[in-house]
Formats: C-alpha cells, structure tokens, sequence
C-alpha cells in the first residue's frame, strides 16, 4: 500500500509539473506574441506618420523631392523616399511614388504610396481621352516633341467649362447646332484675333452646341468650346485652342503649306484624334495655352494605391 501511495504521489507531482511547465510556456508565447504586437504596431505607425508628414509637404510645394532621412519618431528609426520619373524612369510625369520604413527595435515595416500628378494644361499641346492617330506634336520652334502629348487618360481634368460658355455668351459667340464658321472667324479685324480684349488677356471664346467644321483655306482664331464632334479639313488653320468636353471624335486633313499647323495653341478633348493625309501637326503656343490653362480646376495630388509591406524582424 504505501509503494502504491508513494508512486500515486509522484505521478501527480509529474503531472502537475508538466502542467506548470506548460502554463509558464504559454505564458512565455503570450508575452512574446505581446511584444511582437507592439513592436510591428510602432514601427506601422511611424511609417504610416511618414507617409502623412510627405503629404502634407507635397501639399505646401508639390515639387519637394527630398524626402526624410534617419528621423527619429516614436522610437523608431524613419526614412521616406520620394521617387518621380526623374529618378525612376518607369515612373510618367503623371506618378509620384511614396516609401516610408520605419524600424522600432528588430521590426522594420514599408509603406509604399502611389500618387497621381494631374499635368498642368499650359505645358501640353494635346490632352486626349482617345488615341492620336498620324498627327505629330510640335514645340514652338517648330521641332517634333511628344512630350506634349498626353493620350489615352483615363479621364478629363477638372475644368471650368461654365467660365468658358460665359464669355461666349457674352461675345455673342454661340452657335445653337453645326457651325463652319467663315473665313477669320470671329473677326475680320486685323488687332482682333486670338484675343477679345487683348489689354485684359480675355479669349475669343465660340460656344458651338453642334458638330465644328472649319472648311479648307479658312483660318479661325480663339477658344472653340464644341459639344460635338469637329473636323478640320485640308489647309485649315485654327490659332486657338480645340475643347470637346463630350465624347467624341476629331478628324484633321492634312494640306497646304507644310510650314504651317493647323492648330497652332492645343488641344483639350475627351476624344480620339485622327489625321488623314500629310504634314498633321499640332504646334504649342505657349501664350494661348497659359490663358486656356487658366481655367483648369483642382490641380492637387491624389492617393491612387497605398500598399504595406508584411511585417519584417
């Protein structure tokens, strides 16, 4: 009986001690787990902190590039890089990518922010919803250069198209259906092209509710805000800028002098370009566009992906 007893008595003192073993092991798991918790927290944070510090900085100068070298924040160790197409050429002119890490302890964690860059209207020739098809993009010299051109956008850019109507209306400038206007439309006086009020910088501005088009050796001048569709057919000339902000389709015909382009100032369409025939160019005017661009809306920054990495020790 008392052998029974005494190995009764140590089975359970065996038994028990595996017990504690295993309560003091989970303990141990659960105040490792804790820590790891916390850690991967602060070092989220931080990251997340430098993503919102970068914001905020592009807000007040959308040109800083400098990013933030080994702050200290929190505890925590944090670097954010800011990358454009300058240094990384896969990036367009449109993309700015964030890259905030920060390092608490042994847990470094990533946040990687992909940021839209809306194009500044008076730096382009032509801003296309579609395709340009057989038409080239000149500088004001004259000289080939497709950095210009933006196509395929996913969608138009805000844009004041109430302020443009109002000064057509104001003008006596809209066209209630299709509209070919006449030679030097939308006046014959010499002083008077591309400008309404030339002292005030203030466009000719023609509102068509229709289709546009200008008839070959017709030459036309201002800002032509067309509902519809517009053609611009062999040796024509328009020193202005093209606006559809409805779906559509522009069809220039190539012809006459090959010095010349038949558009001189931009284009702005939620549309498809097309050219048929030789020398189709589109020359950018600087002047016209700066006071096209003018009714550009909203020209911040947008958040297009936020992307963290899987923690890291």
């Amino acid at each position: 009986m008392g052998k029974a007893l005494l190995m009764l008595a140590l089975g359970f003192s065996a038994l028990f001690g595996t017990m504690a073993l295993n309560m003091s092991r989970r303990s141990l798991d659960s105040n490792r787990q804790a820590v790891n918790q916390y850690t991967h927290a602060v070092a989220r944070n931080a990251a997340t902190s430098g993503i919102y510090m970068s914001l905020s900085r592009l807000y007040r100068d959308s040109n800083w590039r400098s990013g933030f070298q080994n702050l200290t924040l929190a505890g925590s160790s944090l670097n954010v890089d800011v990358q454009d197409h300058n240094s990384d050429p896969t990036l367009s002119t449109m993309e700015l990518r964030l890259v905030s890490t920060a390092t608490f302890e042994n847990t470094t964690k990533t946040i990687q922010v992909m940021l839209g860059l809306p194009p500044d209207l008076a730096d382009l020739a032509i801003f296309v919803t579609g395709t340009i098809v057989d038409v080239t993009t000149l500088n004001e010299s004259r000289v080939p250069d497709p950095s210009l051109a933006i196509q395929n956008a996913p969608e138009m850019l805000p844009f004041d198209k109430a302020g443009l109507v109002a000064l057509a209306v104001s003008q006596n400038h809209v066209i209630n259906g299709d509209f070919s206007p006449p030679d030097n439309w939308p006046t014959n006086d010499p002083t008077k092209d591309f400008y309404w009020d030339s002292a005030q910088n203030i466009p000719n501005v023609t509102h068509v509710k229709g289709n546009l088009t200008v008839t070959g050796s017709t030459q036309v001048y201002g800002i032509f805000v067309v509902e519809g569709n517009a053609t611009l057919q062999g040796n024509s000339r328009l020193d202005g800028v093209l606006y559809l902000p409805n779906p559509g389709t522009i069809v220039i015909h190539g012809g006459g002098d090959p010095k010349e382009s038949t558009v001189t100032g931009g284009v702005f369409a939620n549309a498809s370009m097309y050219g048929t025939g030789n020398h189709i160019t589109v020359q950018y005017e600087d002047e016209y566009m700066a006071i096209f661009g003018e009714f550009q809306l909203a020209k911040n920054m947008f958040i297009v992906s936020w992307v963290e990495s899987p923690n890291s020790n």
